[in-house]
């Protein structure tokens, strides 16, 4: 198989780090401020919530979450970050939940809100259209939901088979939905797909150079950044950073990770796009080998 173009234009810069190292966590950016939610602990998923200020260059505690959420959906609409599902810790253990709560910075209160039709965990939450869409997941139900937080109500739509798979990644572009990569039937994948929320149209995008899942994603308004992750059988764990333009056929090499890992989060943010946390480990392994770094890719002209 042929590897990717290499496309060389940008540099990684260290920020400050998270308080406690952190695998599975989700990140949105907000009103200029970068925030960063749950992830594995060793024992249970972890309920810290931080902003990230720029100015100082420092992360600052925040209303911890109403319980410790671990590979969860969060995005923003609104105004408000609506953090859903995930793996939580129950009386029966560790297990996948509808549960959503949203938060505001005006009351910095979590609030409750309609759960979810059924529990997802190792899924996507997007916002497009100032509605939320809950896409793929650890277990294969052939369905996506979305939330309408005027309403806040859930709906149910249907997915093509082989789109709901568990730790892909997804990003809006141009009110459509780029899905990527993921754990399908057994295997990381290297299938992306795009939904249109206006239509209901799925349609298949460009194959990553190889497959893989646990990957963090962003979008900086020119060119999708796909970030790190596992391939092999999912035991690799990766430094790779992809980049694609929308239009073009197909992904290009940048500036690798200063470090391999997977199941990070990451946000554009400013000038730069910032990559926090995740392991560089994988699977049962993930809250041993989690990271409290947060890095950051400064693009140059092109």
């Amino acid at each position: 198989m042929t590897g990717p173009a290499a496309h060389a234009d940008g540099e990684w810069q260290a920020a400050a780090r998270l308080d406690a190292p952190r695998a599975g966590l989700s990140v949105v950016v907000l009103d200029g401020r970068l925030y960063a939610a749950g992830g594995a602990g060793l024992t249970d998923p972890r309920a810290e919530f931080e902003s990230y200020d720029t100015e100082i260059d420092r992360w600052m505690p925040e209303q911890s979450l109403p319980r410790g959420l671990e590979r969860f959906g969060m995005s923003v609409a609104d105004g408000r970050i609506y953090a859903a599902g995930g793996y939580a810790a129950g009386e029966m253990g560790v297990g996948p939940s509808a549960a959503m709560w949203s938060w505001s910075p005006e009351h910095a209160v979590w609030q409750s809100e309609a759960a979810m039709p059924a529990a997802k965990a190792d899924f996507t939450l997007t916002e497009v259209g100032g509605l939320l869409y809950a896409i793929g997941g650890s277990r294969d139900d052939g369905e996506f939901y979305v939330f309408d937080p005027e309403s806040r109500e859930w709906e149910n739509g249907e997915v093509p088979e082989g789109v709901t798979r568990a730790a892909a990644a997804a990003v809006a572009i141009d009110d459509e939905i780029l899905i990527v990569g993921g754990f399908y039937a057994g295997a990381p994948t290297a299938r992306s797909d795009f939904f249109n929320p206006a239509t209901g149209e799925w349609r298949e995008g460009p194959a990553l150079p190889a497959p893989r899942s646990g990957v963090a994603i962003a979008y900086d308004g020119e060119r999708v950044h796909v970030f790190g992750g596992q391939g092999g059988e999912g035991n690799t764990t990766l430094d790779e950073h992809l980049v694609w333009t929308p239009g073009e056929s197909g992904w290009e090499s940048a500036e690798g990770l200063p470090s391999p890992r997977t199941n990070a989060a990451a946000a554009n943010l400013n000038d730069g796009i910032y990559i926090v946390g995740g392991g560089s480990g994988g699977g049962f392994f993930a809250p041993f080998t989690a990271l409290d770094v947060t890095d950051v890719y400064l693009q140059g002209e092109g």
